[in-house]
């Protein structure tokens, strides 16, 4: 269990070095990132690099046991660069060009981009690859979809196109294109896709096209990287900076060439705002390689540029960073050593202030890595092993953007509603893709599995076949690959496992309706309302108002050794914890009894033996179940079944079984 921070010794004098590397040591820290910005002091001039300074940054942190993950510093190209190839700056959709003096202003396409890219990876994973220091990499910084509009990546789009279609017949066929009078008789004509007068209003196919394409540049982009540094430097690990619920590409395709996933948490707010809730970040990030990962970059103080957020509370920053280890995080490295003096940065708040001086939030980091470090052996080698799990797919995300229908329909708002109705009930829950072995799983939810493939359906109809519990939602089954509507009645390919037809629907938006459960209790429901026609499922509440007054909203279907329940609307808490009152039971998966709102439970496993994580988020003190027999590794001892824990308090218990 490391504890480390981030840590640039170019913005600082070198007799500064030592007082740094001694108060880490002080205070536990472990592991610095260091490099991912600084290109122009690593390569001043074009192919002359200047790595002496690095090696002596290295070496003193080394002298006081502080070992090093280097960054490849693609994220900031330097001046030199832009002023010999201007082409490498990125365009907008209507061919502006960003201009120098901020970050990430590179084409991932550029041909010239990607040689230098290559070179100063190289040089750095030769320069460093036996430094004992260096224990391993991260690529570029919190990459995105390369969402450019300059002519290279225009002519790579039409490639990429001819690759995956063949021929302007088939991608005709596949698009629509007849629509409008847009069909292709040369691969020129096809353009890349923008915003015109009236909205996102080019085809949606070439649309859907265009973000898998981006987002395939970036992950080709980093894979060059990747390869060089196995390469170079083979006995240090590869990882790379993820941005949690961040939209723009295909997590799963860029951490398939990794060694294992970092992500970087700004909790911000307070707990009781959805946004401000890293719990479904910390599972997404876990699930993307069903694997432990590092956080990063963890906040541990006030953030702004132009603007301050508030300070954190007192305790908030090791509560949040025993959150993440409770879900998998297996290094928590603070965002960063000491604040800024200078550059667009200057109000992110470190470890230490602008002053140097260690202060607060010095001591709690420091209380956090004592903390890490006395659990570490017990700890090392545990995992999360969920029994739940909801379903993530970007290329559903953006289908969603690309056409958003209803107000609401977002994709992680979708998926933050069962999520956070199975954490409230106690579950560890893992977020994973369509593709991973949900046979280890009870119960999983689809939240508007919106583009369905044959595949698709057939991996969801042998998971319920085989004894698990799909939960499916309003929008199912609606597009094929293509991003065109599927000319079945909806849910379309799932329509026979879910036992149901969708015979109409109404996009509601911020309006309201009251749906009736079979028990009696009516809910407020908003967003979507599908009318649903039995085909051989059981109704499980109905409408009782609007213009589908009467006819069912909730159905269940057994099917093989499983069951299906399609959920025909959307709701607040009140309606997933009344759906999982039914599902959990059946499916043979216990909730927690009595967990309190506020507090995050999670669990790591190792050996026979469970480690429960408590962590209260709120202010105010909860009492929290633990089970009888546990021991109290961290915080509280429990008493009579529970655990009362102060406000942002922690508790480590060690559990049998």
């Amino acid at each position: 269990m490391l504890v480390g921070v981030d840590y640039y010794p170019e913005h600082w004098p070198e007799e500064r070095w030592p007082v740094d590397a001694r108060l880490m040591r002080e205070a536990g820290i472990g592991v610095a990132r260091m490099a991912e910005f600084a290109w122009c002091r690593l390569e001043p001039r074009e192919e002359r690099f200047s790595f002496a300074w690095l090696d002596r940054a290295l070496d003193v942190l080394d002298a006081q046991g502080v070992k090093a993950v280097l960054g490849t510093p693609t994220a900031t190209p330097p001046a030199w660069l832009h002023e010999r190839y201007p082409s490498i700056y990125p365009a907008d959709p209507r061919g502006y060009r960003l201009g120098f003096g901020t970050r990430l202003q590179r084409c991932l396409n550029h041909p010239h981009m990607r040689e230098h890219s290559r070179r100063i990876t190289r040089a750095m994973a030769e320069h460093f690859a036996d430094h004992p220091a260096v224990i391993g990499w991260q690529t570029d910084n919190e990459f995105e979809a390369n969402l450019c509009y300059c002519p290279v990546c225009a002519d790579a789009f039409r490639d990429w196109l001819r690759a995956r279609y063949g021929t302007l017949d088939a991608l005709n066929a596949a698009w629509g294109s007849v629509f409008w009078s847009q069909e292709y008789s040369g691969w020129s004509q096809i353009p890349l896709p923008w915003e015109a007068r009236c909205g996102q209003s080019h085809n949606p196919s070439l649309w859907l096209d265009y973000r898998r394409f981006a987002s395939e540049s970036t992950v080709a982009f980093q894979r060059e990287q990747v390869r060089i540094l196995r390469a170079a430097a083979p006995r240090q690990w590869v990882t790379h900076n993820f941005m949690g619920l961040h939209e723009s590409m295909d997590y799963y395709a860029l951490a398939a060439d990794l060694d294992f996933v970092s992500w970087d948490n700004y909790p911000g707010g307070d707990w009781q705002q959805e946004w401000a809730r890293p719990d479904l970040a910390h599972d997404a990030m876990r699930g993307l390689k069903r694997r432990g990962f590092w956080v990063m970059e963890e906040q541990c103080g006030i953030t702004g540029w132009e603007r301050m957020a508030r300070r954190p509370r007192p305790g908030q920053v090791r509560a949040w960073a025993w959150q993440a280890v409770g879900h998998g995080a297996e290094a928590v490295v603070f965002f960063r050593w000491r604040s800024c003096l200078f550059g667009t940065e200057q109000y992110w708040h470190g470890v230490l202030n602008h002053d140097g001086e260690p202060r607060r939030r010095y001591r709690e980091v420091a209380r956090f890595a004592a903390e890490a470090a006395a659990l570490s052996e017990a700890l090392e080698g545990s995992v999360v092993r969920a029994r739940a799990a909801v379903l993530n797919s970007y290329e559903q995300n953006w289908a969603y953007q690309i056409q958003p229908q209803a107000d609401g329909l977002e994709w992680w708002r979708q998926a933050r509603r069962y999520h956070a109705a199975l954490r409230a009930r106690g579950l560890d829950v893992d977020v994973v893709p369509i593709e991973a072995d949900l046979s280890a799983y009870r119960v999983v939810a689809a939240p508007g599995w919106y583009i369905v493939t044959p595949e698709d359906a057939a991996r969801l109809e042998a998971y319920v076949l085989g004894g698990g519990t799909l939960l499916l939602s309003p929008r199912t089954g609606v597009k094929d690959a293509a991003n065109l509507c599927r000319p079945e009645p909806l849910p379309a390919l799932l329509r026979e496992v879910a036992g149901v037809e969708v015979d109409d629907y109404d996009a509601l938006g911020a309006a309201t309706e009251r749906l009736r459960l079979d028990d009696g209790r009516e809910l407020d429901v908003t967003v979507w309302a599908d009318a649903l026609r039995l085909l051989d499922a059981e109704a499980a509440g109905h409408w009782a108002s609007g213009a589908f007054e009467g006819e069912p909203a909730l159905t269940r279907r057994r099917h093989g050794a499983g069951t299906v329940w399609y959920v025909g609307t959307f709701g607040g808490p009140d309606l997933y914890a009344a759906l999982l009152d039914r599902v959990l039971p059946e499916a043979g998966l216990p909730a927690e009894p009595g967990v309190p709102d506020g507090v995050d439970v999670s669990r790591r496993v190792k050996d026979g033996v469970t480690y429960l994580f408590l962590v209260n988020m709120t202010g105010e003190e909860r009492r929290a179940p633990v089970p009888t027999g546990a021991e109290a590794l961290l915080g509280p001892a429990p008493a009579e079944g529970y655990a009362a824990l102060p406000g942002r308090e922690v508790g480590v218990y060690r559990c049998a079984g």
